[in-house]
């Protein structure tokens, strides 16, 4: 067992069962398979902030609409912390995205296991929005570096697998902990996207979710 993870992903782990006999995806949320720039625009809009989108880190470019003043970044933790607790299970899901990962399953034989970066406690809310849009999937809610995370999932996996995220850390941390995995570097927001270096740990940069099912079926067949 990884003694360096806490003990509630340790559990969250060791309550998903890998399928050895499907082909195996795991996928970030925000970003990926959810819209997550717009919503948290829209809240920060409401709470009279903006984000300037000068560079893909959020401290130093969330910014007070009144006088375009950068926010400290205890605050800019706040504003997070309260848009998840509000609005995770709203947020909509990115073009395609349910349409390929059901073919992936249906067509493919796939198990998918969503590995998220989002607090514990806003954990069900996000299994709901995926609920909401006919999506009964395992969601692991992460913390830090997912590499190691994603090394004890796949412990008794030994196949090729598949591994999509928008952060590069993740996508490095990843290639250098799991020999088998082929990394995906996927940022759905064009904004975002253009302003991102895709790793040379990434295996594939996609512009779409059409583009990542290609790679993906391409690579089993």
């Amino acid at each position: 067992m990884n003694n360096h993870l806490a003990d509630n992903l340790i559990s969250q782990i060791n309550n998903v069962q890998i399928q050895k006999d499907k082909q195996l995806l795991i996928s970030d949320a925000d970003e990926v398979l959810l819209h997550f720039l717009p919503a948290f625009e829209d809240y920060l809009n409401e709470h009279g902030y903006w984000y300037d989108l000068k560079s893909y880190a959020l401290f130093g470019n969330i910014k007070q609409l009144r006088d375009d003043l950068p926010i400290p970044n205890e605050e800019v933790i706040k504003c997070l912390e309260d848009f998840f607790k509000k609005n995770v299970r709203n947020i909509s899901f990115v073009n395609d995205s349910i349409v390929y990962l059901k073919n992936l399953m249906i067509e493919h034989n796939f198990q998918i296991i969503i590995l998220t970066n989002i607090p514990f406690e806003y954990l069900d809310d996000r299994r709901k929005c995926f609920e909401d849009n006919d999506l009964s999937l395992p969601i692991i809610a992460g913390k830090g570096p997912k590499g190691e995370v994603i090394k004890e999932i796949t412990k008794n996996y030994d196949k090729k697998f598949f591994f999509i995220d928008d952060l590069a850390p993740h996508i490095i941390s990843t290639k250098n902990e799991n020999k088998l995995v082929k990394t995906i570097h996927y940022i759905s927001d064009p904004r975002l996207s253009q302003l991102a270096d895709t790793p040379q740990e990434a295996d594939f940069r996609a512009k779409s979710w059409k583009d990542i099912y290609s790679f993906i079926t391409n690579e089993i067949n």
